[in-house]
Order: C-alpha cells, then structure tokens, then sequence
C-alpha cells in the first residue's frame, strides 16, 4: 500500500517492506512589513503567504526491504539538484505546488564488518517552490 510520495519516491507498505515517513511536521504563515510612523504607531502590511516547510524522518532498514544505500543516495541526488518534486501523502497533494528538498541529514545506525550500511536514519527538509 503507497502511503505517499516525493517524486519518484515511493513510501510504501506491504509483505516484505516498510518505508514510510516518520513525523510529518509542517509550518506555513504570512510576511509582513513594518512601517514606521511619525509620532505614531508602526503600521503592518502584508506581503504575501510564506512557503510552506515540511520536515520527516524516514527509517531505512535492509530487514524491512528497503536498501539503506542505494535509498540514501537517491534522497541526496534529489536535494543536490535542482528539482521540485510533489509530495504527496494520502493519495492528497500537500499544497498547491511542488517543493524542493532543502537539506536532508542522515544517520548510520547499523553497518556490517565490511562497511555494507544496514541501518539509516534519514531526515528531510522540504520546501515549497512557488
């Protein structure tokens, strides 16, 4: 079962493998300018909607299917470019448009003797591109 989706990454769930996103969290908001007013109040104006930003984590395991290295690298390839992907959870787009993945981190839990990765904590950042 697709859980959701970052371009041609699938998050996914069935016999044999689990990869799905860990602790979606998510800030939008507006910009405002200030305005200083002679003996008076400053005054606000909007500007506009601030991009949303989503982060999450994601497990990869060799046990649950999912190979940590090749995943790895495919996640820094797509934040090294220069590519907006759909992100979508749920079958539902999040937003109205696409977004870039602005940072990602990653975490080695698990390697064997000869330095095969087993185990990977990875964490997304993602931005909205407008």
């Amino acid at each position: 079962m697709v859980v959701a989706t970052l371009g041609n990454v699938i998050f996914e769930v069935y016999d044999g493998k689990i990869f799905t996103p860990k602790g979606i969290s998510g800030s939008t908001g507006s910009d405002w300018a200030t305005h200083d007013v002679v003996h008076g109040k400053t005054t606000r104006e909007w500007i506009g909607p601030k991009a949303m930003k989503y982060s999450f984590e994601v497990l990869l395991r060799a046990q649950d299917g999912v190979p940590p290295r090749r995943t790895l690298d495919q996640l820094q390839a797509m934040a090294e470019s220069n590519n907006a992907f759909w992100f979508v959870v749920g079958g539902q787009t999040v937003g109205k448009n696409p977004f870039v993945l602005t940072e990602i981190s990653d975490e080695w839990g698990a390697t064997l003797q000869d330095g095969r990765l087993i185990e990977c904590t990875v964490s997304l950042t993602l931005e909205e591109y407008r």
